[in-house]
């Protein structure tokens, strides 16, 4: 049945590569999938650590043509980001667990907590006051150029 299935997109993340029922290839070479509906169990799925000491996250869902992406991301109690930056898209956290401070403005995110910054507004450096779990979503790329804090340009995406 290929009524359930998406038009052709790429996708990745942990979703995905279980959800994808068709494979196929963009004009531009690019590797495409068509998709069915799934759940995901989060708690099966393992944190991976990112380059910035203190953060690991376990990426749900990325639009690897547009850079949009969902993810859960853990600070443990003490990291944080270290320095201001800005995103090059809207960037959402709702707050799953933990305490997690935006320093300069002394916003504070707790369970129930939704957080937006727009696109282009300076933030951070941020810290957790204990082990922090948030609902990242962003609507485009994460940032315009590779934060120093990360070793990894995939950390950054």
């Amino acid at each position: 049945m290929t009524a359930n299935l998406s038009e052709p997109a790429a996708y990745s993340g942990e979703l995905p590569e279980r959800a994808v029922r068709e494979r196929s290839t963009g004009p531009d070479g690019q590797a495409l999938g068509r998709f069915a509906e799934i759940v995901l169990q989060t708690g099966d799925l393992a944190w991976v650590d990112k380059t910035l000491a203190g953060l690991s996250h376990k990426m749900l869902w990325r639009d690897d043509t547009t850079g949009a992406s969902i993810a859960l991301v853990r600070f443990q109690a003490g990291a944080g980001i270290p320095s201001a930056h800005a995103h090059a898209s809207n960037q959402f956290m709702y707050c799953l667990s933990g305490r997690y401070v935006y320093l300069p403005t002394q916003i504070t995110l707790t369970p129930g907590s939704f957080y937006w910054n727009p696109k282009g507004s300076v933030h951070g450096p941020t810290r957790a006051e204990e082990e922090s779990v948030l609902l990242e979503v962003y609507d485009g790329p994460h940032y315009p150029t590779q934060p120093e804090w990360y070793a990894s340009p995939e950390d950054a995406r």
